[in-house]
């Protein structure tokens, strides 16, 4: 939900009423997960529209809990808010959402099925995507982005 631009409050909010639904429909659900995820992601859209600022609260609570040097990360969930607010800033539509399926650890073929699409229309999101966000750390963060790159220094 943070992908979507909830704050962790909305987020737990979306999860717990994905989780009521499913126990409501557990005989009919095979599979838990997916099923949960796509709820949560549909209770928070719909609460969102009506608020329309999870977004720019997500990101207002970020960066007050990061400080003033985004380098100096005290632990790995500050190295994930890293990444989540780097994904969050520079993939919109479908390729953010096929990423942040991908990156909860769904296959391009699960994540074909749960959003009615074709795998290879995911597996192109997620290529786009990738190269997206390489293009942007190179750009923002060439620091970082030196170990994805070759000798010159250009991305492969």
């Amino acid at each position: 939900m943070i992908f979507l631009g909830a704050t962790r409050e909305e987020a737990k909010d979306a999860a717990q009423s994905a989780l009521i639904d499913l126990l409501s429909n557990w005989t009919a659900v095979r599979a838990p997960r997916p099923w949960c995820r796509k709820a949560a992601a549909n209770h928070f859209l719909r609460s969102d529209i009506r608020t329309n600022r999870g977004w720019q609260l997500a990101r207002d609570e970020y960066s007050a809990r990061r400080g003033a040097d985004p380098y100096s990360f005290s632990s790995p969930l500050e190295e994930w808010g890293f990444v989540l607010d780097f994904v969050e800033n520079h993939l919109v539509g479908s390729q953010r959402q096929v990423m942040a399926w991908h990156i909860d650890g769904f296959e391009p073929k699960a994540i074909a099925e749960q959003l009615n699409m074709d795998p290879a229309t995911v597996r192109s999101n997620l290529r786009h995507a990738r190269k997206k966000l390489a293009l942007a750390l190179a750009m923002e963060h060439p620091e970082l982005a030196r170990s994805t790159g070759d000798a010159e220094g250009t991305l492969t």
